[in-house]
């Protein structure tokens, strides 16, 4: 007994579509016609000699009866956009670091098949996937389900973390022939963590193959091995066209690179991180072809050996600047060219300890005309005139970081107490052990110098830009002024005291 389906029957249940009256009547009376049939392959199963079609068949009505009750039920009168739209407001927040199974947006699969069918052709559900560092999956799996949430994103922008576990001992996935080569004109976000193979192939693609990415993040996972060099006879690396839309950078490769061999459309970007070292001369070259940064973190090295460079380098969009020093020697030349009128936040991380240099950086804030609000100088140490002359300086700043051997005296504390210097600070970070009694008067002038307000359940506060100081102080100093400490606690200071003092050079 055949069974017989139409265009009706092969669509019926697997869209959320609104039946009109016509097709609501028809989904009854194929309901109950569906239902005599499979009462007769029920009466004549027992009789019949070959009963593999008839128990086919019987599958096949049963199945059509669920999707014409699933057209029938409560659910199916939400419009399929509205559906879609609880989907992704379901699933924004969701951590979607380690994909399962039994996780959004499988589990939206699983529940019927019209939604499933919903959730496979809703592409903004499919555009986001991220592998953590330390993934129970292998790179089979990752590579898999990488190829499906690849398929069902259609045309949105996908954005990717892939990272290559050095710890994985399954079998190595050719991961750029396979994800990134066929999708390559579909990704915006792209953030790799992938072996010298890998590496390899990724520069091997051909010219512009990544000009529609935004942000591009590329790690080199060697292991235990220890790193190759990227000599600048390489051959250029032209994942980027001039035509490329990427904005923000930031790679991790060998322990130094040549910014020439990359062929970034430099002019554009808004965001370069390296965490390899650069060359003090070629950090300059390449500073000159970013006119456009924003943010910009940076390890140099070799400013003793550098040729002098007699040209301005202008940085007039550059917000944000950190740079590593990594060798023991005079940095005022590397920050000498630089003019960067918007700098608001800087960070300078010197591993060898030097000095801090008042004279670099009155002069980079009196060239640029910069107001800076936010300076880490946790490992950079300074004498107290220097500490005064820097608040004195810059009376924008709102957070600074002070190193463990730079003195903080009484004297400068109180100075910030009764706003003399630092009126705008909002929080101060102490690095070492410091003495506890300064710190709470520099608070409680604070506290006496700005009014205070209630808050809604009729808690007070001050209305004091300074409400937060973080370091270390010698317990018994700690259980002595206990009770100013909660005083002010009480007033809405945050006085966060550590167990021990922070690592020299922890951030």
């Amino acid at each position: 007994m055949p069974i017989v389906c139409d265009v009706f029957d092969q669509h019926i249940g697997l869209t959320n579509a609104l039946l009109t009256e016509d097709e609501i009547h028809a989904v009854k009376s194929r309901y109950h016609a569906r239902r005599r049939q499979i009462g007769e392959i029920d009466r004549l199963y027992p009789l019949a000699e070959d009963r593999t079609q008839l128990w086919e068949d019987r599958i096949q009505l049963v199945s059509l009866l669920r999707r014409y009750r699933l057209a029938l039920s409560s659910h199916k009168r939400l419009p399929t956009e509205i559906l879609q739209q609880i989907f992704l407001y379901a699933s924004a927040e969701y951590d979607q670091d380690l994909p399962r199974p039994t996780d959004p947006p499988w589990l939206l699969c699983g529940i019927c098949l019209s939604w499933r069918h919903i959730a496979i052709t809703t592409p903004a559900l499919w555009k986001s996937l991220h592998f953590p560092s330390r993934s129970r999956l292998t790179r089979a799996q990752k590579l898999y389900i990488s190829q499906i949430w690849l398929a069902r994103a259609g045309r949105s922008g996908f954005s990717l973390t892939w990272v290559d576990d050095p710890d994985d001992l399954s079998s190595p996935e050719n991961f750029v022939k396979k994800v990134i080569a066929p999708y390559a004109n579909k990704f915006r976000y792209l953030r790799l963590n992938l072996t010298p193979p890998d590496i390899d192939a990724l520069f091997s693609l051909p010219a512009g193959s990544l000009d529609s990415l935004e942000e591009f993040h590329l790690v080199y996972q060697t292991g235990t091995k220890p790193p190759q060099f990227l000599p600048s006879t390489e051959s250029p690396i032209l994942l980027f066209s001039p035509r490329a839309r990427i904005r923000r950078i930031r790679i991790n490769l060998t322990p130094y690179i040549i910014p020439s061999i990359f062929c970034f459309p430099w002019h554009k970007l808004e965001s370069f991180r390296c965490d390899s070292g650069i060359e003090s001369s070629d950090c300059h070259s390449m500073l000159l072809s970013c006119q456009a940064l924003r943010k910009l973190q940076v390890r140099v090295f070799g400013i003793k050996n550098a040729r002098p460079l007699d040209l301005e380098i202008s940085l007039p969009n550059l917000t944000t600047f950190a740079v590593n020093l990594c060798d023991e020697e005079d940095y005022d030349p590397f920050f000498l060219p630089l003019v960067t009128p918007s700098l608001r936040s800087l960070l300078i991380f010197q591993y060898a300890g030097r000095p801090w240099s008042p004279g670099m950086y009155n002069a980079l804030v009196e060239r640029s005309k910069c107001d800076l609000e936010e300076l880490y100088l946790g490992t950079l140490d300074a004498e107290p005139l220097d500490v005064l002359r820097l608040f004195e300086c810059t009376p924008s700043l709102t957070s600074v970081t002070f190193s463990h051997k730079t003195t903080i005296t009484p004297e400068i504390l109180e100075k910030i107490g009764r706003c003399d210097i630092g009126v705008n600070l909002t929080q101060l970070f102490l690095k070492g052990t410091h003495e506890l009694d300064p710190i709470l008067h520099m608070l409680e002038l604070r506290e006496r110098s700005f009014s205070t307000d209630r808050g809604p359940q009729g808690e007070r506060f001050s209305t004091s830009p300074l409400k937060f100081v973080e370091t270390h102080c010698r317990q018994e100093e700690v259980d002595l002024h206990d009770d100013r400490i909660w005083k002010l606690r009480d007033c809405g200071f945050e006085i966060s005291l550590l167990p021990e003092p922070e690592d020299y050079y922890q951030l």
